[in-house]
């Protein structure tokens, strides 16, 4: 009798079952509204830094559809703004700020068609946005500098998914809108009355992983914030091959993605770490003054909440040094 083969049949028997015992893992969801430095995220998924049975990434529509998604335990870690995670906040959802990914500078804008020549042309006219506190604050900025207000306005929900159909087949004048939109009604005619350089706070994105899961999954959630990282890495070294793979994911031309990014002020990891550490950190100053805002205008209800209880710089701290 031949041993050999009978051995290694039950060795390759014995590894099966073991494998076969071994508890499926779900892979982190992964969750963003378009937005150029988000897209480095999905970048790291195509040039293979990301190991595809550890993580899933999704591309949601809109903003709102991100909050939903992540207050409803959908998404593991979500690409959100400052304002949106104060929000997710007050509505008690348990969450973590492990990284601070960039500033609108001039990305987040509100937009006109060419008859609406100021801020004061609106006056009886239809304004759309997005129902958060980016717009919101945007919206705030233009009744501050002019007369204007909701009653000399008229005011439409519109998600960002919706704004072009909007600016093209609805009678709404100005949309306040974010990249890369904002460069895509650019091409079709409009143009800019207001961006967030002229807030007086600025509008900072960030990255969030659940409460619950963000010690359970460290090493996991900082390979995600390393290869991300170093897709954008990959990105300053090999900026059109970047902008090329990038462009055609999003159905952009290459050009209007570059000019989306010049938008923005993309933080590094160690910038972001900096940002997030220190007793007060500059994140949570920044959120402090930024729900006292939210609260005054009513965009907000009050958090009960001790503002560094909501930063962690562990997993950032991994992705860097180990």
């Amino acid at each position: 009798m031949n041993f050999i083969p009978y051995k290694l049949t039950t060795l390759l028997f014995l590894l099966f079952t073991l494998l076969s015992c071994t508890p499926y893992q779900k892979p982190l969801t992964v969750g963003a509204a378009p937005w150029p430095n988000f897209e480095f995220a999905f970048l790291a998924d195509e040039l293979g830094f990301l190991n595809e049975y550890q993580y899933s990434l999704l591309e949601l529509t809109s903003s709102t559809s991100v909050i939903q998604a992540f207050q409803t335990g959908k998404l593991d870690l979500a690409f959100l703004s400052l304002d949106e995670v104060l929000t997710l906040v007050a509505l008690g959802i348990d969450l973590k700020v492990i990284s601070v990914i960039d500033r609108s500078k001039g990305g987040d804008a509100l937009m006109a068609k060419p008859n609406i020549k100021s801020l004061q042309d609106l006056k009886w006219h239809a304004i759309g946005y997005e129902n958060k506190a980016a717009g919101a604050l945007l919206l705030d900025e233009v009744f501050t500098l002019t007369d204007l207000n909701n009653q000399t306005v008229q005011l439409f929900e519109v998600k960002q998914n919706e704004v072009k159909d909007a600016y093209l087949h609805s009678n709404i004048d100005a949309l306040m809108v974010r990249e890369p939109v904002k460069q895509q009604l650019i091409s079709l005619g409009a143009h800019e009355l207001i961006n967030s350089n002229q807030l007086t706070l600025p509008i900072i994105n960030v990255l969030v992983a659940r409460g619950d899961l963000y010690q359970e999954k460290e090493l996991q959630i900082a390979e995600f914030v390393r290869q991300f990282y170093n897709a954008h890495l990959f990105y300053q070294k090999n900026t059109e091959e970047a902008l090329t793979s990038m462009s055609v994911r999003l159905q952009l031309y290459p050009y209007i993605l570059e000019n989306a990014l010049a938008n923005t002020q993309f933080i590094d990891a160690k910038q972001a770490l900096f940002r997030l550490s220190g007793s007060p950190s500059n994140i949570e100053i920044q959120a402090r003054k930024l729900s006292e805002v939210m609260i005054e205008k009513r965009m907000l209800g009050n958090i009960q909440t001790d503002f560094s209880s909501l930063i962690s710089t562990r997993i950032l701290e991994r992705a860097i040094y180990e």
